[in-house]
């Protein structure tokens, strides 16, 4: 490896954050302030979202959305193991359990069927995985909930900017993720679309999520409707255990900067997504996912199916391009050890690698990337 190494992430962050970093620092208020709720209402109007709460990472985006939909200890949560372990241990960490459905191994996101087949009398919520920004077949999804009446609680970490339409083939982008449905859960972690370092941020169309959302990012007090006396900060009962989950004005003022950068990030992104769409096809040893026709996704990630993937990974690291896996989560023994009821995961777990994709990539770093993939499809 050398300088000219392709690395699989990058950070981008705007030159005017440090202007107005400082204008923050100046103003002698740090903590949860105007900063943070400008940044909510850009987020609302961005996505067009009803409400909005943000929080000081992803992982705490699941666990305040976890408890608001009711998830308790010994309940149960019907997730998918392919997804980074964030989504499941905040499942563990509310004291109920992860139930994992299988994946369609053709796009990597959870299956409905699977989802279905699962539910039993303790299950409390589902949680889904917008995979590599591609969403989930929510329509199917949010008809189980329903049914079932159990919330749907969207991973959407690696989701912001992309959009779901659920009328297929009709040739409209859909609505963005986050402006429907129960919970929605996002993450601002350094290498997403739009970052702050580490944060995230919670929308929801409905008001009594809305209302048990904000008492659980801070300590069970709702900081806007709280009426403090002369000498006392807090309401005068607190009626749930919250969390220390609150965003403070110096990551929500960097985050305030990104989010109106966020068109042009999700434009080279589309960029790149479509370069290997259209470059990468009708090949031996490699094979895209399915993009099907409700999905508009964000290529926050580039998942392809890829044969022989260690030989891959390894030449193509030789040729300073770097590439990396996710595993399935139910590998690991704080979840229970491997489920042989997975097919879809088995075989994903065994060939998908992803692909550098992001805005730090150039026409000369694609060309590279392309070119090292078909000669080794030719090896």
């Amino acid at each position: 490896m050398d300088d000219n190494l392709i690395r699989i992430w990058s950070v981008s962050v705007p030159k005017e954050t440090i202007d107005e970093l400082k204008k923050t620092l100046d103003s002698n208020w740090l903590n949860t302030g105007k900063k943070e709720k400008e940044f909510r209402e850009k987020v609302k109007e961005k996505f067009n979202a009803k409400y909005a709460i943000a929080c000081n990472s992803g992982t705490s985006a699941l666990k305040i959305s976890l408890s608001a939909a009711g998830v308790r200890y010994g309940d149960e949560v019907i997730t998918t193991p392919y997804t980074f372990i964030a989504t499941n241990t905040s499942i563990l960490e509310v004291g109920a359990k992860p139930v994992f459905a299988d994946i369609d191994y053709n796009t990597l996101n959870i299956s409905p069927r699977s989802i279905y087949e699962k539910v039993t009398k303790k299950t409390k919520a589902i949680m889904v995985v917008h995979y590599g920004g591609l969403p989930v077949e929510l329509n199917e999804i949010r008809d189980i909930g329903r049914y079932f009446k159990i919330p749907i609680i969207e991973d959407s970490a690696q989701a912001m900017g992309s959009k779901y339409n659920g009328f297929k083939g009709n040739g409209i982008d859909g609505d963005y993720i986050g402006s429907k449905g129960d919970l929605i859960a996002f993450s601002l972690q350094v290498i997403k679309i739009i970052t702050c370092g580490d944060g995230g941020i919670v929308t929801t169309t409905n008001e009594e999520y809305y209302k048990r959302l904000k008492e659980y990012a801070w300590f069970g007090v709702d900081r806007e409707d709280r009426i403090p006396n002369a000498i006392d900060p807090l309401s005068d009962d607190i009626i749930r255990l919250g969390y220390k989950a609150n965003m403070n004005d110096i990551t929500a003022t960097i985050a305030c900067v990104a989010i109106n950068n966020i068109d042009e990030q999700l434009e080279k992104r589309q960029t790149i997504g479509n370069f290997y769409r259209n470059n990468l096809k009708g090949l031996k040893k490699l094979t895209l996912i399915k993009y099907p026709e409700y999905s508009h996704p964000n290529y926050q990630m580039f998942p392809v199916h890829i044969e022989n993937r260690e030989r891959f990974a390894e030449f193509m690291l030789l040729n300073n391009i770097q590439v990396i896996i996710n595993r399935r989560n139910d590998k690991y023994s704080i979840f229970g050890g491997i489920k042989s009821d997975l097919p879809g995961v088995t075989k994903a777990d065994e060939d998908v690698v992803l692909l550098p994709c992001h805005s730090g990539l150039d026409g000369f770093d694609l060309f590279r990337i392309m070119d090292k993939i078909h000669k080794y499809d030719k090896l």
